[in-house]
């Protein structure tokens, strides 16, 4: 009966104070703004959550709700309790969802999800260190990138530039100008510069993710640059095309991660090697950013990988500078 429910409750609560399930009652309560209606979603008798609710009230020694008319409504004290019953509650699906990540067999897996072809180079090269890794890569555009990060299916994403999301938190890994890249029979070879009119007419290669393309028909738009940029996939095929003389490609470098293309044209091998130039009067900034899942666990193992890959992006980031500083031009900061 809905007596001996409601007397069954009182003395649980009596022995042992405030319970998760009583404050899990009144956030209901206060969210239908009806004991009725909060019964009926509770599956309870409205007797027994009216009694619950004035045992929490005299456990508190303050009123959490008042009659208006068939309404009822939080007190002031019982909006104030209410914001810290939600954090509370919030605090704890955080603890269940971490400590179940824990706990899974397969918890040191980690999906990536990458707009960067490069970050397989690095993967290699972990793997030679430690064997056993589990990272998976995923290859996609930004909003791919975005997709599975906030629906769980990635861990974390590289990308370019920042993704705006309240649920994840990004950081560079590498800041830098973006470049030209070119055979020996292209017309800009061996020059130490170019600019952005200098590239009108032009026939130029990018990525075909991370926004490469987006972004370098924008700075093109804006500087009044008509140039015909195309994508490709993957970047051998990118470099491969440069290499063949079909045209340049619009790219931020990886002097570190390929070591097929050289910076210096009395170094570079015009039968093998392809040449980079910076664009210097170009202000965007090129940027390879990490973002991350706040909510997220991530074991030991993961975070190694992830601090593998930092370090190897800022080898790349001080190569590019070092580079900028010989041209005279300036770098990023």
């Amino acid at each position: 009966s809905a007596k001996t429910e409601a007397a069954m409750n009182c003395e649980r609560e009596g022995r042992n104070g405030m319970e998760l399930l009583h404050l899990h009652y009144f956030r209901e309560v206060a969210a239908m703004e009806n004991i009725t209606k909060a019964a009926k979603k509770l599956y309870v008798s409205q007797p027994a959550l009216s009694t619950a609710i004035a045992r929490l009230e005299k456990e508190l020694d303050f009123l959490l709700f008042e009659r208006k008319g068939n309404r009822i409504e939080l007190t002031e004290a019982g909006r104030c309790f209410l914001e810290y019953v939600n954090s509370a509650f919030s605090l704890l699906e955080e603890g269940t969802l971490k400590s179940r990540q824990i706990a899974n067999r397969n918890n040191r897996r980690m999906v990536i999800a990458s707009g960067f072809g490069v970050l397989r180079n690095m993967l290699d090269d972990y793997r030679k260190i430690h064997p056993e890794c589990e990272v998976e890569l995923k290859f996609c555009d930004t909003d791919q990138i975005h997709a599975m990060l906030a629906s769980g299916d990635a861990d974390a994403g590289l990308n370019l530039g920042e993704i705006l999301d309240s649920r994840l938190t990004s950081r560079d890994l590498m800041v830098g100008r973006y470049y030209i890249a070119v055979n020996n029979t292209h017309p800009f070879w061996g020059r130490n510069s170019v600019t952005l009119k200098d590239l009108n007419g032009q026939l130029l290669f990018c990525s075909n993710i991370a926004r490469t393309f987006e972004t370098g028909m924008e700075i093109f738009q804006r500087a009044g640059v008509s140039c015909n940029l195309l994508k490709l996939d993957e970047r051998d095929v990118l470099f491969s095309a440069a290499r063949k003389g079909l045209g340049g490609v619009f790219c931020m470098p990886m002097f570190e991660e390929n070591k097929s293309v050289e910076t210096k044209q009395e170094d570079a091998d015009p039968t093998d090697r392809i040449y980079f130039i910076p664009i210097s009067d170009c202000e965007a900034k090129a940027s390879v950013t990490l973002v991350t899942r706040k909510d997220h666990y991530y074991t030991a193992e993961n975070q190694d990988f992830i601090h593998f890959v930092t370090q190897r992006f800022l080898r790349n980031q001080n190569a590019l500078n070092s580079d900028l500083e010989q041209r005279g031009i300036p770098v990023w900061k």
